[in-house]
């Protein structure tokens, strides 16, 4: 089960219900930019939410979608990615996106100081460690806020299929001792 409540949010496992949340931002090419998720379609969304909210917190090697939703009404504003490395789970890779009409509010921040606190006070993970392409200065910025630390530069790592170029990606990593959220 997950539920994980910050003053604004709740973190939840997505269910049918959140579709047209879900593609609101989804949809959105500006929201996926900077990630290899291609736009869903009402089937693809439909199915991925199927399948998302079977998730379990102990699943090990694959990636679980964490929905970001509003507590004042309901709105799924976006969600949290999270994967436990299968060499070592106390490692969790992380990564999220919020609805381009509510970035700037706080939104993702929150959530992901929130699911941080979680995974390591509740779940006894050693480090998380995001993936960043260095043109999404947004993105870093809410790592930065939360304590995570930039520890490498990926040079033309990642292939940007809409500007038909390479680009480098930044790893940040926060461990569980210089958490203060």
């Amino acid at each position: 089960m997950m539920h994980i409540e910050t003053p604004r949010l709740l973190l939840r496992w997505f269910r049918p219900a959140d579709v047209a949340d879900m593609l609101e931002y989804r949809t959105d090419p500006e929201v996926l930019r900077y990630q290899t998720l291609d736009p869903s379609s009402r089937e693809h969304a439909e199915e991925f939410i199927a399948e998302q909210s079977q998730n379990n917190i102990d699943k090990v090697g694959a990636w679980m979608q964490v929905a970001i939703e509003r507590r004042e009404d309901g709105k799924v504003v976006g969600d949290l990615a999270i994967c436990f490395r299968e060499e070592e789970p106390r490692i969790v890779e992380m990564g999220f996106n919020i609805n381009r009409s509510l970035q700037g509010k706080g939104y993702a921040t929150e959530a992901a100081t929130a699911i941080a606190a979680f995974l390591f006070r509740q779940r006894n993970v050693h480090k998380i460690s995001c993936l960043v392409d260095v043109r999404n200065p947004a993105s870093f910025r809410v790592l930065e806020k939360i304590g995570f630390r930039r520890e490498a530069q990926l040079r033309k790592s990642y292939f940007d299929t809409i500007d038909g170029d390479w680009f480098d990606e930044y790893i940040y990593g926060l461990l569980a001792e210089e958490f203060e959220g």
